[in-house]
């Protein structure tokens, strides 16, 4: 009985919250439009859609006070092929029977279809965090935003600026703009099919008294053998996430980071990437490293007392 428990327990401990309340036998359908309200003192709501994925939203800062609806539609609207190349499609959700989905936004506030207007209803800027349940394997991520009104909107921007593949069928995207239109997971082609050797994440050696840097490295070959010639990676980006109390990963902010961008260690052929663990909390990170060359990779490391650890307690 009590590894029957322990089992229960294993199986819920991740991220695998869809479908847990609805949609089901005997349950209501899933929601596919949702109202929230946001003020001075609410800048963040989420907008959980289960199958559907599980959106937040977080404004920098809000002036007014105004309600927020998001709504599902699983017809994408067309990509510009200036931004994102042939062969990028949407990503298909395996919790809502293998389809696309697409987040409008509406509202009560002054703004086309009444969604919010920037310096007057909120200051800064907005940032989404979009989970869900994938279904097809991911090349390199894109998050999809279409500018302007709903009904007319074209995907001419990606606003991806962090990405988690932990679970990896469970991936996590963040995006910031200056103003809500429709946005969508999406999935872009590669242009190599290069190989990822030894991603490792590492302590750096750092002189007394200065705030305590982990370093991220991998070697990138043209060959599945990983043999020949290192390659250097100008298009590698890194994000470091988090899950939170609720279960929910988060990117926590980072200090010190190297311009978002890899450097080159020509002598031991290391693509190379410094973060500063200052102001980091004691937990579990996973790193997630993605480029146009390959698909996204992963590792993790722990911060214990504040020192890297390579296993949490």
């Amino acid at each position: 009985m009590l590894g029957l428990i322990a089992l229960a327990i294993s199986l819920f401990g991740t991220q695998c919250w869809a479908q847990t309340t609805c949609g089901g036998i005997e349950q209501p359908p899933c929601p596919l439009s949702i109202t929230n309200t946001f003020s001075p003192g609410t800048t963040t709501n989420t907008y959980e859609f289960f199958g559907d994925g599980r959106l937040v939203v977080r404004f920098d800062t809000v002036l007014t006070t105004f309600t927020l609806t998001v709504t599902v539609n699983h017809t994408i609207d067309p990509l510009d092929p200036n931004e994102f190349p042939a062969g990028t499609v949407c990503v298909t959700y395996s919790g809502n029977g293998g389809r696309c989905d697409q987040y409008d936004f509406t509202g009560s506030a002054g703004g086309p279809n009444g969604v919010p207007v920037k310096n007057t209803d909120y200051k800064g800027l907005i940032t989404l965090t979009l989970s869900y349940l994938n279904s097809q394997p991911i090349h390199n991520p894109a998050f999809g935003h279409a500018p302007g009104d709903n009904a007319t909107a074209v995907y001419s921007e990606d606003i991806l600026t962090s990405y988690s593949t932990e679970p990896s069928s469970d991936p996590t995207m963040g995006g910031t703009l200056p103003g809500l239109s429709s946005v969508a997971a999406l999935d872009e082609p590669l242009t190599e099919s290069d190989t990822v050797c030894s991603l490792t994440v590492s302590p750096t050696n750092v002189a007394s008294g200065q705030k305590p840097e982990v370093e991220i490295t991998f070697k990138l070959f043209s060959s599945s053998s990983c043999s020949g010639t290192a390659l250097r990676d100008k298009t590698a980006r890194l994000s470091v996430s988090t899950t939170d109390t609720s279960g929910n990963v988060t990117f926590p902010a980072l200090k010190n980071v190297e311009a978002n961008k890899f450097h080159w260690d020509s002598k031991n052929g290391l693509n190379e990437y410094d973060i500063s663990t200052e102001g980091l909390a004691d937990g579990r990170y996973n790193v997630t490293v993605f480029s146009s060359k390959f698909s996204p990779q992963s590792t993790n490391f722990c911060l214990v007392n504040g020192s890297f650890a390579t296993t949490c307690p």
